[in-house]
């Protein structure tokens, strides 16, 4: 592990216990518990107000978009959006070291809904733990979620395998249970590939499988998913010759 990305190393995958799916502004994301990285800097840099901590170096609301309601001559102004913005000085230390990182944290405050104008009050405190993530993942924190590698699920379930591991009370019984998973899961695609009624349907049936137990880096499952492939291709070039 090199020096410039010791912290980064440790922290970059994250506890899947502590995420949820969230929709932000139409789009889909992971949303990370604040209080879980809060805990993952605990253990890296020491308490908070000793081993890391932040100061409020600005607040503010910034105005948004107008804001109107009803159509045609009935439409009428509701005033503009709100939205609460603060500006922090994060800093950490390390081997003796202080580091400083300055980062914004932003929330909706006053904003229309459907039930009319509605305000947040508590969009201070998401504002603040907001920039508090932010500065975090600057140091790796959630590497992984915000890498874009949560959008891919057979990465979410490696690492969901990886850590019911550490976190079993016999791991050696949850080792035993997943070696048996995985061996069902391989003769489960083996036998779908050899029901496959055309070469395009067995050439996706092997590439969904193959990406899936990449993301679980088991060479020799992906060895025996392409040793199928290659017997049963012959059957369908005879079949496009007949």
């Amino acid at each position: 592990m090199s020096t410039n990305m010791r912290i980064w190393e440790q922290v970059e995958k994250t506890d899947t216990r502590y995420t949820k799916d969230a929709k932000v502004g139409g789009q889909q994301i992971t949303s990370l518990n604040g209080t879980a990285m809060i805990m993952k800097a605990t253990e890296v840099f020491g308490p908070a107000g000793i081993g890391f901590g932040w100061s409020v170096l600005e607040e503010r609301f910034d105005k948004g978009a107008e804001m109107f309601s009803g159509e045609g001559d009935k439409r009428v102004s509701l005033g503009h959006e709100l939205n609460h913005t603060v500006k922090i000085q994060f800093w950490f230390k390390q081997d003796g070291q202080r580091g400083e990182l300055e980062q914004y944290g932003c929330t909706p405050y006053l904003y229309k809904s459907k039930y009319g104008t509605t305000t947040d009050g508590e969009a201070p405190k998401k504002s603040l733990t907001d920039a508090i993530k932010k500065a975090l993942s600057m140091l790796g924190f959630s590497a992984d979620v915000f890498l874009g590698m949560f959008d891919d699920r057979d990465y979410v379930q490696q690492l969901q395998a990886e850590q019911a591991i550490e976190q079993a009370e016999d791991r050696e019984a949850e080792i035993e249970r997943q070696k048996q998973e995985r061996l069902d899961y391989i003769k489960s695609v083996v036998d779908t590939m050899r029901g496959a009624q055309s070469f395009q349907e067995l050439k996706k049936l092997h590439d969904h499988a193959v990406r899936r137990l990449t993301a679980r880096q088991d060479k020799s499952a992906i060895q025996r998913i392409a040793k199928e492939l290659a017997d049963l291709s012959p059957k369908f070039d005879k079949e496009a010759a007949a």
